[in-house]
């Protein structure tokens, strides 16, 4: 689409004076996700032993109770430090996408402050409860029929059997169908991250988002799906280092897009509003 071209267009060309900050944004990103995951390997390492390398998580618990600990802290961690350098590089891009010349210090904006901080964190959270709950929500019915089908078609004969085998086919359908439905959906907060760098409150930016959004969430996908070629392209990972910091600043410039097209929606006055007020005045 025309309107796809032109956002790459301007990403590219946004990427040739901010492509280096950009860059070494996701590559601090990358780096403390890293720094945690080792941390995190190394601690279990050293305390469980050669078990860490061959069981998982709930393996290892029933032997060691430092396990639990040691990935609980992770997790905590996780969910404070991450959610807060993300919104930072969002925050980073939007205002390169703005045409601001922002320095690489913006990334860690969510850290000036504890409010920010501690909202970031919540923003992340709230962010994950809702897509686990839609997704959830997606699987139940394929996964309710499956269990239907399991517990009540007695088995023993081949009459029985093909038709668990097509009661399986079915459910596999309906979830592939509702699972499909959900990334649709879920698209309504794809600019919630956006509002939420830009200074809205964790509510306000889901809200905002999903109205900024109605009617265009297959758009969205459409978008993200014109990316799959440079998908294909960097499995051979040095790409890599370009088309993230590319796929992040053309995602920044479509929200920007996004936002101010909701906000020149509700700047426009329908004209029977305008003729009673004209009216009125002349009156």
């Amino acid at each position: 689409m025309e309107l796809f071209r032109m956002i790459k267009s301007d990403a590219r060309r946004a990427m040739r004076f901010c492509g280096g900050r950009e860059i070494a944004s996701v590559m601090i990103i990358a780096l403390a996700y890293l720094a945690i995951s080792l941390t995190e390997s190394v601690l279990l390492m050293i305390f469980c032993g050669k078990d860490a390398f061959y069981y998982d998580i709930f393996s290892l618990a029933k032997t060691y109770d430092e396990a639990v600990f040691i990935t609980a802290v992770a997790a905590f961690v996780w969910f404070f430090v991450m959610p807060a350098l993300l919104l930072g590089y969002i925050k980073l891009s939007l205002s390169f996408a703005e045409g601001n010349d922002e320095s690489i210090v913006t990334l860690f904006d969510m850290f000036s402050s504890f409010k920010k901080f501690i909202g970031s964190a919540f923003f992340g959270i709230a962010f994950v409860i809702r897509y686990l709950f839609v997704f959830a929500a997606a699987i139940l019915p394929g996964g309710a029929f499956l269990w239907f089908a399991e517990t009540y078609i007695p088995g023993g004969n081949r009459t029985a059997e093909i038709l668990k085998i097509a009661a399986c086919c079915v459910a596999v359908a309906i979830m592939i169908l509702c699972i499909f439905l959900a990334i649709i959906f879920v698209q309504r907060w794809n600019l919630a991250a956006y509002y939420r760098a830009s200074g809205m409150g964790i509510h306000k930016s889901f809200s905002l988002s999903a109205k900024a959004t109605k009617g265009l969430c297959t758009r969205i996908i459409s978008f993200k799906f014109s990316f799959i070629g440079w998908g294909i392209f960097s499995l051979l990972v040095l790409p890599l280092i370009w088309t993230v910091p590319y796929y992040g600043i053309s995602n920044a410039i479509f929200a920007k897009y996004l936002m101010e097209r909701y906000e020149h929606s509700l700047a426009e006055v329908p004209e029977s509003v305008s003729a009673e007020v004209t009216f009125e005045e002349t009156d």
